[in-house]
């Protein structure tokens, strides 16, 4: 698969993970960053076909934020990846174009059907 994915999460495990089960459903360029500043950096150059993105990065901008800056040059779309299923954000995050919202922990099938699901994917990987 040809399209390129750029990971936003500052958890480097989660990172990982979410890497591997990429690769699995057949990403094959990836590439991920701990902070919405190095995102808004590497984007340019790497010009990702879509966005996984926590939406809390620990410092500096949120993963919101990284979202709309990056919108605002390019049309890409973000899968956020979250531990808050507080309303509150997922409002915040209706100002960005996003495929879906899922909670963590998620699972390689709840990953692969929402790309699936969105055209993200060709065939599912299941």
């Amino acid at each position: 698969m040809n399209k390129k994915v750029l990971i936003i999460e500052d958890d480097l495990i989660l990172a990982l993970s979410l890497e591997m089960m990429l690769k699995r459903i057949g990403f094959k360029e990836i590439q991920k960053v701990e902070t919405g500043e190095e995102a808004l950096e590497i984007t340019e150059s790497f010009c990702p076909d879509i966005l996984l993105v926590d939406i809390q990065l620990g410092a500096g901008i949120t993963g919101i934020e990284t979202v709309k800056r990056i919108q605002s040059t390019m049309n890409v779309p973000a899968l956020y990846i979250t531990g808050n299923s507080d309303n509150f954000y997922k409002a915040q995050a209706e100002d960005t174009t996003f495929v879906d919202y899922l909670i963590k922990p998620i699972t390689y099938r709840e990953l692969n059907d929402v790309l699936v699901s969105h055209q993200m994917l060709e065939v599912s990987n299941q």
